[in-house]
């Protein structure tokens, strides 16, 4: 039977943890504007996951991510797209123009790189979603050690797999 102490806490290892370093991401909503849509609704409500303070990234379905940049991606094909994020709006988009699509959040994303109304960000498509990342940040980083990490991943699945 497995029992619990009180006097021992359950992650021994606990307070070597550099609280700073956790990403942590929340369930949010977002909504979805495109006005490349004909017929039907243009603008949709959508889940997505957004970090606290601090972290200056979102992950969205993969759908989305393919429509803001405007590309469809083949299924686990990765990718990196460059995108724009603009802080009086809070929105994520290709360009200003009016004609492309945008994913409106319901918060400012740090970043140390802005021009002061928009910021350069990065869609990373790799695995099940897209992750949008404002570019110099350490969230930009993380993607990229998570893309590199499912290349490993993928890699020794496939040497098992054919042995």
């Amino acid at each position: 039977m497995f029992r619990l102490s009180a006097h021992r806490p359950l992650f021994r290892h606990a307070r070597h943890i550099n609280a700073a370093r956790i990403r942590l991401f929340s369930e949010a909503h977002a909504r979805f504007l495109d006005p490349t849509i004909t017929s039907g609704p243009r603008e949709r409500e959508l889940d997505i996951a957004i970090g606290g303070p601090g972290i200056a990234s979102v992950i969205v379905e993969p759908g989305v991510g393919s429509k803001l940049v405007g590309k469809q991606f083949a299924e686990g094909e990765k990718a990196e797209v460059p995108l724009l994020f603009f802080h009086k709006t809070k929105h994520f988009a290709k360009d200003d123009d009016d004609a492309c699509p945008k994913l409106y959040i319901d918060r400012d994303l740090e970043s140390n790189v802005s021009n002061g109304t928009s910021s350069p960000a990065i869609l990373f498509r790799f695995g099940a979603n897209s992750t949008l990342a404002i570019k110099g940040s350490s969230n930009e980083s993380q993607a990229r050690v998570f893309a590199g990490l499912l290349d490993g991943i993928e890699g020794s699945f496939n040497r098992l797999k054919d042995a």
